[in-house]
């Protein structure tokens, strides 16, 4: 039942939310079809272009696939999955429940459903069906079926699974993996589970950890906080005999958690932090004095099971300015001596003038080595016809040093934050539900080798129900809290496959070359580019004229871009071997 994951006032809301939505369900002449999971489906009104009458769904080995089938008119509806055809491949459904962004209702949460009949929501009701094709699964087709009854008439859905010789890297490696760092509050989130479940005991709150945990590393979205279990004191992890205040306890309900992460914060605060949120009390813009605290944590995490091939990773600086650089450089060094194999992140760019060069041409530890820069900030921006005539080009103005710190061995991610008017792809909920994947498969398109979002997953409104509404058009909510595991979001979804999308075209890249991906994604129609390489579009200056003033490669975002993102899937996964 879609109202068992949740408890009290949610449940309460969704279940209101139902008989609601019966009162603009027709029930007159109901249609079911399908649709890739990236389509976006409205509440009411025509439904997009591109449905079909059966799914195709086309995975790696390891991999987690879905599609979309749409239920419109409907005032009723239930559904029997048959899965004994699928092999080892596992199914389930997932009812999309909406919620309001910002007055909106988009079909957001994914609710677990055993098909039991439930009220439409709205007009056009979306159902996921979710594949997880395991390890060790053989290449090959396979199928199911899911009968759909909307309003007592009975439709049949096919659906075929494509599996490829392709395996996902294991999400506890870094190699082959995309990296990620997701702002996460586990306070938040526990707390939240801890209201709508009516939470009294602290065992009640502490047992809630481990399922949010393990969730994101089954969905391979490594967090930046390791919430409770984030060391107390300069010591390292020692225990207490207060759950919230027992690092050494929570470890394995955060960090040991199965199947583990590919990416691992170092327990230093940034800048952002205050001095009471502090981790350890440590001192970010005082980095002589890590030493002994940083060789606690290193010894203590390099006796774990969990640490073997993830990599360890140093956010301690946001955003800063030159100043600000010159500390990212002290903070790189005192890491690097007291944290063997640690990489030191800053999200900011290599400056074009060379005013942060140090950090790219340093010989005493003090080096960056990774560089998380803000996507619509790795190219460059309009020229002006004067210049253009002088010979200037400001397109790649950024990014001619990101280039240089590559070749010098440095890594380059991307990162993303909320905006009214995103000028890229992004997470929020009224963007067309394909942006999310686009920016995982725009780090494909240019070869980078992670992804940090700073704004955040968890971040609910006190005392609000976020199954009703969400605010920030749902930047700062990417899942649901629930008593049993978290509910993903339809937008964490596409970023679940952007992040397995990437694995795939890296083995491409590896395998093939650049120019093979540039190929796929652009032949595809979701960037403008080619074998040649990456075409950018500006509002004056680009090869291509846009309305940006920065400089970009035009990206699909239409009803199109659904079947474009499997199309070009299908050939990556061939290519890929």
């Amino acid at each position: 039942m879609l109202a068992a994951c949740i408890a009290g006032a949610a449940a309460v809301a969704l279940l209101a939310a139902w008989q609601a939505g019966a009162t603009s369900a027709a029930g007159k002449g109901a249609a079911v079809v399908t649709y890739p999971s990236s389509a976006s489906i409205p509440a009411t009104g025509p439904l997009p272009a591109g449905s079909g009458a059966s799914l195709a769904l086309n995975a790696a080995i390891g991999e987690q696939e879905a599609g979309q089938i749409v239920v419109s008119g409907a005032r009723t509806i239930s559904a029997v999955l048959d899965a004994v055809t699928l092999g080892g491949a596992r199914a389930r459904l997932a009812w999309a429940h909406f919620v309001s962004f910002d007055g909106k209702p988009i079909p957001d949460a994914l609710l677990p459903w055993d098909g039991a009949e439930h009220r439409a929501e709205q007009v056009n009701q979306p159902l996921y069906l979710i594949l997880q094709i395991p390890y060790g699964t053989a290449p090959g087709l396979y199928a199911a079926t899911v009968t759909v009854t909307a309003d007592g008439v009975a439709t049949t859905v096919k659906a075929s699974l494509r599996v490829f010789r392709f395996q996902l890297p294991k999400p506890n490696s870094a190699a082959g993996n995309l990296a990620t760092s997701f702002h996460l509050s586990a306070e938040t989130y526990i707390n939240a589970v801890g209201r709508i479940a009516g939470f009294k005991q602290a065992t009640e709150f502490k047992a809630a950890q481990a399922p949010l945990y393990s969730f994101l590393a089954d969905w391979r979205i490594s967090p930046s906080s390791w919430g409770y279990a984030e060391p107390k004191t300069p010591a390292g992890y020692v225990t207490d005999p207060r759950w919230w205040l027992d690092a050494l306890g929570n470890v394995g309900d955060t960090l040991g958690v199965q199947p583990g992460f590919s990416a691992l914060r170092v327990p230093i605060s940034s800048n952002r932090a205050s001095l009471a949120n502090r981790i350890a009390g440590v001192d970010p813009s005082r980095p002589e004095s890590w030493c002994d605290y940083l060789k606690a944590v290193h010894t203590f995490w390099s006796a774990q099971p969990w640490y073997t091939g993830a990599l360890p990773y140093l956010y301690a600086q946001d955003e800063p300015g030159l100043d600000g650089m010159k500390l990212v450089g002290r903070q790189a060094k005192a890491l690097h001596a007291c944290f063997p194999g640690a990489k030191a992140l800053v999200t900011g760019n290599p400056s074009p003038t060379g005013s942060n060069s140090f950090l790219w041409l340093s010989r005493d530890g003090s080096n960056l080595d990774i560089w998380a820069v803000l996507a619509n900030r790795y190219y460059g921006k309009y020229t002006v016809p004067e210049a253009t005539k002088a010979g200037i080009d400001n397109s790649r103005l950024s990014q001619r040093p990101i280039d240089v710190v590559r070749k010098g061995g440095a890594s380059v991610w991307a990162y993303n934050y909320y905006y009214a008017n995103n000028p890229t792809p992004g997470y929020t909920a009224t963007e067309p539900l394909s942006n999310p994947r686009l920016l995982e498969l725009w780090a494909a398109l240019e070869g980078l080798t992670g992804v940090l979002y700073g704004e955040g997953t968890t971040n609910y409104r006190a005392g609000s129900d976020p199954f009703t509404s969400v605010d920030r058009l749902g930047s700062f909510v990417l899942l649901y809290p629930a008593r049993d595991a978290p509910i993903p979001s339809a937008r964490l979804l596409q970023i679940r496959d952007g992040i397995e999308d990437w694995a795939i075209y890296d083995a491409v890249r590896r395998r093939r070359g650049a120019a093979k991906v540039w190929a796929i994604l652009g032949g595809a129609g979701l960037f403008s580019a080619s074998a040649k390489g990456v075409q950018l579009g500006c509002t004056v200056g680009c090869a291509i004229k846009t309305a940006t003033p920065f400089a970009w490669p035009v990206w699909s975002s239409d009803a199109t871009t659904p079947a474009k993102i499997e199309a070009a899937k299908v050939a990556a996964l061939t290519a890929a071997g």
